[in-house]
């Protein structure tokens, strides 16, 4: 039997330290974290994995090291916060690597187009489950990409309704920050970055295609000039999700590209990785926030 599933049965559990040592050692930008820090960690770690059902898919072996990993990467954003920002939530599903989902889209002549597309990760709305591909989880050779953080800044986003970008403001640790400031400076941010996009795309072959080596080639190294995913320019709730993993794993680019979206999300998080410490929520006065 697994630990995980020893450990669902504990009153008081804890996770092995030999395990929650590895895990740390695993995860590079985990190593900014102070002692109290990642002892906070590994308790929320422990939270998230007792109140919510971790389950493999299509074959997956799901084992202690898969769970715990995961468990403390959806804990470091909320790591000054509080677990129930997660409520609404059913759990999490791993499935070996990516999954199929069909997706539909409408377009500017109301026709209706609908296909079937692979996916690394996905946040079911209304109380679903969080979908992870544990191949791309362990995916580090990407500046910045982070999937589990990604999928889990969108379940925080949707903690209000629907997934848009603008997650919800606690009072007990956001009364600092509104609602309209932030909204203002995502929304530039975010027509700043699609522009760039499509600066990108207007530079890229007129035949291009993914699959030719060269062409491939060519669109890396335009995505390797942008401070984020090019996803992010796809939604504003993506933009959201996509510079929040950058602003935890690799926050020197976002920081310089779009430093009020930097500062709102250190008031948001309660967290400020480039100083190593907590950063205290703040106003929209002074120049600090749109």
């Amino acid at each position: 039997m697994h630990w995980f599933r020893r450990f669902l049965r504990r009153d008081r559990p804890q996770i092995p330290d030999t395990l929650w040592r590895d895990c740390v050692a695993s995860l590079p930008f985990l190593q900014r974290l102070t002692a109290p820090e990642l002892q906070r960690l590994r308790q929320l770690g422990e939270t998230l994995l007792h109140q919510n059902t971790f389950t493999g898919a299509a074959g997956f072996e799901l084992d202690d090291r898969v769970a715990v990993s995961i468990a403390a990467q959806a804990g470091l954003p909320i790591l000054n916060l509080t677990p129930a920002l997660y409520r609404d939530m059913a759990g999490v599903i791993v499935y070996p690597s990516q999954f199929i989902v069909p997706q539909s889209e409408i377009d500017d002549a109301g026709v209706l187009h609908e296909w079937h597309e692979p996916i690394s990760g996905e946040a079911i709305e209304a109380g679903g489950a969080v979908i992870l591909s544990w191949e791309d989880v362990e995916e580090q050779d990407a500046p910045g990409y982070n999937v589990v953080i990604h999928e889990f800044a969108h379940k925080i986003d949707m903690g209000d309704g629907h997934a848009n970008g603008c997650p919800p403001f606690l009072p007990a640790f956001h009364a600092g920050l509104s609602a309209a400031g932030w909204r203002r400076a995502f929304a530039a941010a975010y027509d700043d970055f699609t522009r760039r996009v499509d600066a990108l795309e207007a530079a890229l072959p007129a035949d291009f295609d993914e699959d030719e080596p060269e062409h491939a080639e060519r669109y890396d190294a335009l995505c390797a000039e942008l401070p984020l995913d090019p996803y992010a320019a796809s939604h504003p709730a993506e933009f959201f999700a996509v510079a929040s993993e950058a602003f935890f794993v690799l926050p020197q680019a976002l920081a310089a590209a779009y430093p009020e979206v930097y500062r709102l999300l250190a008031g948001y998080y309660r967290q400020d990785p480039l100083a190593g410490q907590p950063a205290a929520a703040a106003g929209d006065g002074g120049g600090k926030h749109l």
